[in-house]
């Protein structure tokens, strides 16, 4: 299945040099191979899957709802406070007109611990925000494959032109829809699954994120990003005589999309990060990315455009 990202600012090129007037630095080689994946898709996938491949995924999910019983209670907890500051704190309608998307990297550092950490902190963050009559959606960003996939073996046909730009096939990963409000949780068992995790442009992933939230529907549109290092691609960089494409757009993509009104939180999950967006909270796994994406959407929903964040205490 195959789907080109969003209109903006982006365009569906093949072999472009050069980005849209919103981004004039950032370049894209094609979005032919990109692909976007709904629940039918993941099951289809597993369903494709080996037996032992199943079985793997199978035993990550056991381990997964029967660890961190001790976690889950004070995530519960912490949840269950928010929940009733915000149904005390925001009216109704402001609650109905408010979502919040949770987009998870899925690069291959996330594999083992971090993504169960990442997976329990979006489990409780749902619960919270669903009871509070809040909407969420659950979104996750990788790519097909290692190494460019088919828009590395584009470029080579076309001759290897310079600095491509984005070298790679995006797969981005709807777990979980706003318009629904539910999220069964075998849905997110293919996050689990060690081959789903690859690499992670996180600037067209916010990008798409945001494209999803139709100011029309949604007065407070809220993105928390929930990551534990830069943007990487290796095929990209290798290609490209900037090392600081992804890393670049990533911030270009942030600071736009601010000033269109959305409220961008980052959860920076690990001790890597260089990066401190005005609006994050820092966890190491387990327990602490729960509470600290808590700690973010209370922030995030209290936040304004006109208003920068408080600064954390």
């Amino acid at each position: 299945m195959t789907a080109s990202i969003i209109p903006f600012p982006l365009k569906k090129w093949f072999g472009s040099r050069r980005g849209s007037s919103g981004d004039p630095e950032y370049r894209v080689f094609t979005t032919m191979f990109d692909e976007v994946l709904g629940a039918s898709q993941l099951d289809e996938m597993y369903l494709r899957l080996s037996a032992e491949q199943k079985l793997g995924i199978d035993d990550a999910v056991e381990r997964f709802n029967s660890l961190f019983s001790g976690e889950r209670v004070d995530i519960s907890a912490a949840g269950a406070a928010l929940m009733r500051d915000l149904r005390s704190g925001i009216s109704s309608e402001e609650r109905a007109q408010t979502v919040v998307s949770l987009l998870i990297d899925h690069s291959g550092s996330m594999r083992g611990l971090r993504m169960m950490s990442a997976l329990l902190a979006c489990e409780g963050a749902v619960d919270a925000l669903h009871h509070a009559g809040i909407a969420t959606e659950i979104l996750g960003f990788t790519t097909t494959s290692w190494k460019g996939g088919q828009s590395r073996q584009a470029w080579l046909r076309a001759g290897k032109p310079t600095n491509p730009g984005r070298l790679c096939d995006l797969r981005h990963v709807i777990y979980g829809a706003a318009d629904r409000n539910t999220l069964h949780p075998a849905q997110l068992r293919m996050a689990l699954y060690p081959e789903m995790l690859r690499e992670n442009i996180d600037g067209e992933a916010l990008i798409w994120a945001a494209g999803r939230l139709k100011p029309s529907r949604w007065t407070r549109r809220v993105i928390c990003l929930v990551s534990d290092g830069a943007p990487v691609d290796d095929s990209t960089l290798a290609t490209n005589e900037d090392r600081t494409l992804l890393a670049q757009h990533l911030e270009q993509s942030q600071q736009r999309l601010i000033g269109e009104g959305f409220i961008i939180g980052s959860l920076l999950i690990g001790g890597e990060h260089v990066r401190e967006p005005a609006l994050h909270e820092r966890a190491e796994e387990p327990r602490e990315a729960g509470l600290a994406l808590l700690r973010l959407i209370r922030r995030a929903i209290g936040a304004t455009r006109s208003q920068p964040p408080e600064p954390k205490p």
